[in-house]
């Protein structure tokens, strides 16, 4: 199984969904891999964050087994990428998925930022998503002043994709903002396919998704 994980916006909580996601399926046994495919904003090791809890929730430390195109600069792929002189080998980066996704009985992919973030100049996140029909769409949402807007814009692009999500996580990812997920709950759920599993997360919470 394929899962595309996105998100809201940037710094909305995917790669703690994704990694708790992972190493929930892992200490069950499952056959599970969480790719970050791309990342920016990377120190001087060539690592960052993302990248090392994605690493740490399998058990692995090499980050080429988990991610293909990374980029220092803390941008949106096409420019973090320009500013190498390189471009994202989009065809690459979808055969590469694929290829990690027949490995496992579940493979997690995290996006980078939210829909409308260009991969290239000319193909963006949702491009990304379309080129992978088969995989199963979760959304996080970072809940905070603004969440409701950027959700429903979300999911009205999924919705014009035909690729509704099938599991949203309204996440808080400070303590403060614990009290944001009720409310952006409450205004977002009327809007949800009925068949869409919802998961509000206080700050700190893994989800449970084992299927």
């Amino acid at each position: 199984m394929l899962i595309f994980i996105t998100a809201t916006d940037t710094e909305a909580g995917k790669t703690w969904v994704t990694a708790s996601v992972v190493r929930a399926l892992l200490h069950e046994g499952r056959s599970a891999k969480a790719l970050k495919p791309i990342a920016c904003g990377l120190d001087e090791a060539g690592r960052n964050e993302d990248i090392d809890l994605l690493l740490a929730a399998q058990q692995v430390d090499d980050a080429d087994q988990i991610s293909l195109f990374r980029y220092a600069l803390p941008a949106a792929p096409s420019q973090a990428s320009a500013a190498e002189d390189q471009i994202v080998d989009t065809e690459k980066l979808v055969q590469w998925c694929e290829e990690q996704s027949s490995e496992v009985e579940t493979c997690l992919i995290e996006g980078v930022g939210g829909l409308m973030v260009p991969i290239t100049d000319d193909w963006l996140v949702s491009d990304w998503i379309n080129a992978l029909p088969d995989a199963e769409v979760w959304l996080v949402v970072g809940c905070r002043l603004g969440a409701i807007n950027q959700t429903l814009l979300t999911l009205e692009k999924l919705k014009q994709m035909g690729r509704t999500p099938a599991r949203i996580f309204f996440n808080a990812t400070k303590p403060e903002f614990n009290t944001w997920l009720e409310p952006t709950r409450k205004a977002v759920e009327p809007f949800l396919n009925q068949s869409c599993a919802i998961h509000a997360l206080k700050f700190g919470k893994a989800p449970n998704v084992i299927r």
